[in-house]
């Protein structure tokens, strides 16, 4: 079937790309000083935008872990870990349990 569009079709030649050598990191400091978000995550859930605007001061919101489960320990948005929440000094922390299968 003919659509009345020309086209201009060209053939085009690409170099090659050459690998070039690549010198190892003498100074790795830089990369392992890098800062990465953590954050630890207990739970979420979906709700309209109707119940948000409605939500006030002592409304309790249902996320969907139990209370047994095990908090998600994320880095840069990605779970990596789980973990426990516990008390240093007057400071919430997460004490780590386990590491994420490396699936996805």
């Amino acid at each position: 079937m003919e659509t009345g569009l020309k086209e201009n079709l060209y053939e085009v030649e690409f170099e090659s790309l050459k690998i070039k050598d690549i010198e190892e990191f003498k100074d790795k400091s830089t990369i392992l000083n890098a800062k990465l978000e953590v954050s630890v995550t207990m739970g979420s859930c979906k709700s309209s935008i109707k119940n948000i605007l409605d939500l006030k001061v002592g409304d309790v919101i249902v996320l969907d872990k139990t209370v047994d489960e095990d908090l998600d320990i994320n880095i840069n948005s990605r779970v990596v870990a789980f973990g426990e929440p516990i008390k240093v000094d007057d400071q919430i922390s997460v004490r780590l349990l386990d590491f994420k299968n490396k699936i996805d």
